[in-house]
């Protein structure tokens, strides 16, 4: 029997999620569509990103047999957006990633990390300027994260045209992954060109593609096997590990590449537990335990070409007027730019003729941005482009940090230290961070511009342009809505673009904002239980007991972002229920000035005290509507809430007159206990059994019939109303 062909199998996953963080505040809003988790980064990481660091190898009747870290058999790149969150949120998550990266560097020479373009922009469709800053801060990315440089780099979408495969060879990356459609022509040394297309490009071996300057520099494609990505990403090859060897196999038998034959599956990393359950399974055990026995290599593609450096060569597809091509849109890159066709569901027959107002916007808001940052900027920097640039080093270090960074770049009065300089310095950073965020490729991605991804590119403009107007300057926010209003969306309630960016706005959080926060969470938990305000650090006068309704005086306000402060004069009041106002100067706030999550934290905070004041009818639908304008819930505030209906239940059923007949009354004791939780609350539930004889013996008592809702109560709570 002919020995089988030798494979070198590399599994590549991208790891990406939006910048979802309020910029304002820098912290991650509530988003409902994720519950019973805070946020989508929360959901998809209990699926995924924690799910692969710790993936199970199960035997026998489903039984663990041991814990492996997938990121150490993966080719993979974490988008800088998502890595940042996951250090913020999970360390020991990112510990592991790194981990994955250095046990191969150990196991191969090579590690199997690689970054990525650093806010999954389109990168053909940005201006020259942009995509130099966006892979140079991708790369700056990965070296802060992983202690190496990356020999390659994700292109978001696989989105490519020459441009950006010279700006990757000036930034000295040596490989970069392509879609098979996205190659034109492939020739052999010595030989003529020979045109290929998805079903005929042999994907085996890696391709070099050369700098059109002549100079012979060139970038090494890795070109994934088409039949085996899309099984794994919409097939059964994810289902168990012999299926997906299986497709491998059958891949290495399509390739007449000389030497070792490579086979590179590349799909989102997501599809691992999060759109495919098991799937991190599977993948354990396909590359931990049974590659190896079927005598299929696994590797990463930095080893992979040091072993086997390209020697045929490509040409990349131009795309439709030479725009440039990527994987996700069979219209090259006009799912970013206009109504191609591509959709994530067809059949509704929604236009997405939206795509190109949205990218004609934010285009104008850059361009007049940049112009205003060269002006702004010739009188801090040597020269602001290349300061924005080395910026990619350190934006998320602390502000003190990329403040003495910023010095050593600068000129004059920065250079010196001087702290208004400084201040000003940062806000141009800022201001550009936005700008860049805001072209993540998702805004365009989905059916509708009223969508959460759209709302957070737009959301990212609205900052910039925020921080545009503290510098002085004068943003074109009138242009820039007369642009998004010819932008419709398929949900005429919805308005236009231009009605997506005023609701995005409402996401603004100011120095006030963050003042009136803490105020009413000193008024409404006291001192003890303070909560922290997202994005701000607030020094403020302390309410002495929890009893107090008013709190006056002087604030402090700081940006943990900007490091920027602000001192405040306030006065404060709660009616000791729901109502909340606080004063600054001439503005009045209330809780529906503060954003979502600021406010349902206090109402959160709220729900107690009126559960322990739930003694009429009136108080106990207080607490129903309080509960109604904070749902839905995680499961742990499921549990408490749960708990404060059988406190209120409790309370109500104990001060209700002995034989009243009030209907509505009694209605409202079934619906408490309907929504409280007695069984695990002991304590609760025996009060509430007592609380209810006791009402029940007095109809007895005078051979009453009790009401209709209180028999329903007592039968529920195992009386024996026969008796």
């Amino acid at each position: 029997m002919a020995k089988p062909r030798p494979l070198a199998l590399v599994v590549h996953g991208h790891f990406y999620q939006p910048p979802r963080e309020n910029p304002w505040t820098d912290e991650v809003p509530r988003e409902p569509g994720a519950a019973p988790f805070h946020d989508w980064n929360a959901r998809i990481h209990a699926e995924c990103y924690r799910a692969n660091a710790y993936a199970r190898i199960l035997h026998g009747a489903n039984k663990i047999k041991t814990l492996v870290n997938n990121y150490a058999r993966l080719t993979f790149d974490f988008g800088p957006t998502l890595a940042r969150w996951l250090e913020r949120h999970d360390p020991q998550a990112a510990r592991r990633i790194q981990e994955g990266d250095a046990t191969q560097l150990q196991r191969l020479g090579k590690g199997g990390g690689l970054a990525q373009v650093w806010a999954h922009p389109i990168t053909p469709l940005l201006s020259p300027r942009d995509r130099q800053t966006q892979i140079a801060w991708g790369l700056q990315d990965f070296r802060s994260r992983f202690g190496r440089d990356s020999e390659g780099i994700w292109l978001p979408e696989t989105a490519v045209d020459t441009p950006t495969l010279e700006a990757l060879i000036d930034a000295q990356v040596r490989f970069t992954i392509l879609a098979p459609e996205q190659v034109a022509a492939v020739r052999r040394p010595g030989k003529d060109w020979v045109s290929v297309n998805s079903n005929t490009l042999d994907t085996g071996r890696l391709y070099r593609w050369l700098h059109p300057d002549g100079s012979g520099r060139s970038i090494a494609l890795a070109i994934f096997d088409g039949p085996v990505s899309r099984d794994l990403a919409f097939g059964t090859a994810s289902r168990d590990a012999g299926t997906f060897l299986a497709a491998v196999r059958s891949a290495g038998d399509r390739s007449n590449a000389e030497g070792r034959c490579l086979v590179l599956a590349a799909t989102d990393g997501e599809l691992y537990g999060h759109h495919k359950k098991f799937a991190d399974l599977t993948l354990a055990y396909a590359t931990h335990v049974a590659a190896g026995s079927a005598g299929i290599e696994v590797t990463n593609l930095a080893k992979f070409l040091e072993r086997q450096p390209p020697t045929w060569e490509a040409r990349l597809h131009p795309g439709p007027d030479g725009e440039g091509t990527a994987w996700s849109c069979s219209h090259g890159v006009g799912r970013w730019r206009r109504h191609c066709g591509c959709a994530m569901d067809a059949s509704r027959g929604w236009s997405q003729a939206w795509r190109g107002p949205l990218r004609d916007a934010l285009d104008r808001l850059r361009d007049r941005a940049a112009d205003f940052f060269a002006e702004a900027g010739d009188d801090l920097f040597a020269d602001p482009w290349q300061a924005r640039d080395a910026y990619g080093e350190i934006v998320d270090e602390p502000p003190a940090q990329r403040l003495r960074f910023l010095q050593s770049t600068g000129r004059g009065p920065l250079k010196r230290g001087q702290s208004q300089a400084g201040q000003r310095a940062l806000g141009l950073m800022e201001m550009q961070r936005s700008l860049l965020l805001m072209y993540a490729s998702c805004a365009w991605f989905f059916d509708d511009i009223a969508g959460l991804e759209s709302m957070i590119g737009l959301r990212r403009a609205a900052h910039a342009m925020d921080v545009w107007r503290g510098l002085g300057g004068r943003p074109p926010e009138s242009a820039f809505l007369d642009i998004l209003a010819q932008a419709k969306s398929n949900q005429p309630s919805l308005g236009t673009g231009a009605d997506v960016f005023r609701r995005a706005c409402q996401a603004r959080v100011t120095a006030a904002h963050a003042l009136a926060h803490a105020a009413f969470a000193a008024l409404a938990s006291g001192p003890a239980s303070l909560r922290e305000v997202p994005g701000f650090d607030v020094a403020i006068p302390q309410p002495s007991s929890q009893a107090e309704r008013s709190l006056a005086g002087r604030a402090t306000v700081t940006h943990r972002r900007t490091g920027e402060s602000t001192a405040l004069s306030f006065s404060a009041e709660h009616d000791g229920k729901a109502g909340f106002e606080c004063q600054i100067g001439k503005q009045r706030l209330t809780l529906a000035d503060l954003d979502p999550d600021a406010a349902r934290a206090l109402r959160l905070h709220a729900l107690p005290r009126l559960a322990e004041q739930a003694t009429s009818t009136a108080g106990c639908q207080a607490l129903l509507d309080m509960a109604d304008l904070v749902s839905p819930f995680a499961d742990d505030e499921t549990a408490s809430l749960a708990r404060l209906f059988a406190i209120a239940l409790t309370k109500f059923l104990e001060t209700l007159p002995r034989g009243s007949a009030d209907a509505a009354a009694w209605r409202m004791a079934l619906v408490l206990f309907e929504r409280a939780a007695l069984q695990p609350n002991r304590e609760q539930a025996l009060r509430t059994q007592e609380a209810v004889w006791e009402h029940l013996s007095f109809f007895r008592a005078n051979r009453r019939q009790p009401p209709k809702a209180l028999r329903i109560l007592a039968a529920s709570l195992g009386f024996d109303m026969a008796y």
